[in-house]
């Protein structure tokens, strides 16, 4: 494949990832996007370098990255990968102070024929609820903080979801989230009970979102992991997810 083919393959994904995990307002800067969406997330509060256009000096632009992020008491965030624009951006980054965190792997994978999941007691709703936040919150103690920002963002999602969530023994122990886009669904906070460990809630719930997006009509899945997350990326490839391209952020705190 052509390097300018890889980019805008990568560009398209970008795309679909951006579309996929709101945020509250957009503010384009030379082609970039400012995202601001409450603090919640570095996905929904960061810069989207997908394009320039570059009437403005790129060291101008920077300052009022920073002024844009400062204002409203947030960090600088950059999201970048190796189609970020303009070319060479990571490394006057990295010389301006900008640590380099979270790097991302950016997987997909055909949906096919899916094996059955082991767990079979699950509900898919395709609205954000409160008992599916309450769970999430519990479970994923880091964003319980953010909860009233999670209700404002996903609950005016622009495309088709499906809020996934696998219950044993009276008590909601897995779930996550679904986004259709077209042919694709992106797959995002997968997350289960520590209490419920090996159990294989996580595969269960993955294969309930695939096989419901599937009879949606999707034909291809992608999704984000931590690139040092072995176990993750050890159950992604069992189900056939193949890395496209890896996001890193480049942060400055202050």
């Amino acid at each position: 494949m052509s390097r300018d083919r890889t980019m805008n393959r990568i560009r398209n994904y970008e795309e679909r990832l951006l579309n996929a995990w709101p945020t509250l307002q957009t503010f384009s800067l030379e082609g970039w996007q400012l995202r601001y969406g409450m603090g919640y997330s570095k996905r929904a509060n960061s810069v989207q370098p997908l394009y320039w256009a570059g009437d403005l000096a790129l060291e101008a632009a920077m300052d009022q990255v920073e002024g844009f992020y400062r204002q409203r008491g947030l960090p600088v965030i950059y999201k970048i990968t190796e189609a970020s624009e303009p070319k060479g951006l990571d490394a006057v980054l990295a010389d301006r102070g900008y640590e380099q965190v979270d790097l991302v792997s950016v997987q997909t994978a055909r949906l096919e024929e899916l094996p059955l999941p082991r767990h079979s007691d699950v509900v898919i709703e395709t609205g954000l609820t409160e008992a599916w936040l309450e769970s999430f919150c519990r479970m994923n103690p880091s964003h319980a903080r953010h909860r009233d920002s999670i209700k404002v963002l996903f609950r005016q999602h622009l495309l088709p979801c499906g809020y996934a969530a696998i219950r044993l023994e009276n008590r909601t122990v897995a779930c996550g989230l679904a986004v259709l886009q077209g042919s694709g669904v992106g797959i995002f906070d997968i997350v289960a009970d520590p209490d419920y460990r090996r159990q294989g809630l996580g595969e269960s719930l993955l294969l309930h979102l695939l096989g419901w997006a599937k009879g949606q009509g999707a034909q291809e899945a992608y999704l984000q992991v931590l690139a040092d997350n072995t176990a993750a990326r050890r159950l992604y490839a069992k189900l056939g997810f193949q890395e496209a391209y890896q996001q890193w952020y480049r942060v400055k705190s202050s």
